[in-house]
């Protein structure tokens, strides 16, 4: 017997008839999963047992599938046709309906092209929307926890970050602000007598980090897409009032 624990539930498939038997005597098995409901006990084309947990009407726009209901069990997503089987092991990433054993975590990093509603996302982010409403209005959902989990994942991505980095480009040439124009900002309150303190601080070690010497092999940084700046330039070029667009969290080589 196997298990996967989803939403603090687990969730188990058993190997044959007879173990599922040992735990439920009394309940009944479908014989062909392809017409089980949710909630439904199953037996997989490898002779196993498992439970639908959800079954849904597909909608896709592909050529390639056929609109129709699918079901998902913790061995994965399975369009209900005879054409396709369940079975083999429990794919990493249940939710899909390839047999490729990544999680989504890994399709989403290795993924060199961004998609249509990738490149909306980054249009939504670079506009100023935060990451949660901009992942709703990109994608089909309105479930805002998932919406964040998902987005936040998103913007981590070299491919997502280059694109919001675009544009903002546009942005900032229409408002004629260019990285020469900041740092003679940033310039300006080191100068100025009457600035804070910590604020010429703060800046000279943005200053120091884009001259490009601090000497470490990593650093963390806080990753706002305004033309590379970070939001402590930001808010020190602004007075604090300059809108954040866009903030994720990566590992930089320098």
């Amino acid at each position: 017997m196997e298990s996967r624990t989803i939403k603090k539930i687990t969730h188990n498939i058993y190997n044959d008839i007879e173990e599922f038997k040992k735990d439920h005597p009394d309940v009944g098995i479908i014989d062909d999963w392809r017409v089980g409901a949710e909630g439904d006990w199953v037996k997989t084309d490898d002779g196993r047992v498992c439970q639908v947990l959800k079954r849904k009407h597909m909608n896709t726009k592909s050529k390639l599938v056929k609109k129709g209901e699918y079901i998902r069990t913790i061995v994965g997503s399975f369009v209900c046709s005879s054409k396709y089987k369940m079975e083999g092991k429990m794919r990493l990433n249940m939710y899909s309906f390839g047999v490729s054993d990544k999680s989504w975590w890994d399709i989403q990093h290795d993924r060199v092209n961004p998609t249509k509603k990738e490149f909306l996302f980054a249009k939504y982010i670079a506009k100023g929307e935060d990451i949660a409403t901009a992942f709703m209005h990109a994608f089909p959902t309105n479930q805002k926890d998932y919406a964040e989990r998902q987005g936040s994942t998103l913007i981590k991505q070299e491919r997502i970050i280059s694109l919001i980095r675009e544009e903002i480009d546009k942005i900032m040439h229409k408002a004629e602000i260019t990285p020469l124009y900041l740092l003679n900002k940033m310039k300006d309150i080191v100068e100025d007598t009457s600035a804070k303190d910590s604020d010429k601080v703060s800046v000279l070690k943005e200053l120091v980090t884009i001259a490009g010497m601090k000497d470490t092999e990593k650093r963390s940084e806080s990753v706002t897409v305004f033309q590379g700046f970070s939001q402590d330039q930001l808010t020190a070029i602004g007075g604090g009032k300059t809108k954040k667009l866009a903030e994720g969290y990566r590992e930089k080589e320098v």
